[in-house]
């Protein structure tokens, strides 16, 4: 019986293999955390406003000024809250509501979409 005849390491093709799925993985992974990481800091920023006290009572332009400071404090530039984010108010209260997705090139023609959608009721 030879051993070190049967423990050869991988080969090429199997160097070659564990590079591509590797490499796959942490650029998908490298795509997708910043877009995850920006949705926890949003809805942070959400929360935060909703639990301020008496912000329900305030008007829609405040409300608007205070969490378009908040963004430029917490670097959240490329985020059209004017679109994506909206206060509605009726008789069960006031509400931020936000719906938004984000579109990413991962490989050459295919995209990766993720899309968001939180309601926080403010406090009066």
């Amino acid at each position: 019986m030879n051993l070190p005849r049967y423990q050869q390491g991988l080969g090429a093709i199997g160097w070659l293999i564990l590079v591509f799925v590797f490499g796959g993985l942490l650029t998908f992974g490298l795509k997708v955390a910043p877009i995850y990481a920006d949705n926890a800091t949003i809805e942070k920023i959400l929360d935060g406003v909703a639990a301020e006290p008496g912000v329900g009572s305030k008007d829609t332009g405040e409300i608007d000024r205070i969490i378009k400071a908040r963004f430029h404090v917490n670097n959240i530039r490329d985020f059209d809250y004017s679109k994506n984010l909206t206060i509605v108010r009726d008789n069960a209260g006031a509400r931020l509501v936000l719906g938004y997705e984000v579109r990413v090139p991962l490989v050459y023609n295919l995209d990766l979409i993720a899309s968001f959608n939180k309601t926080v009721a403010l406090q009066d």
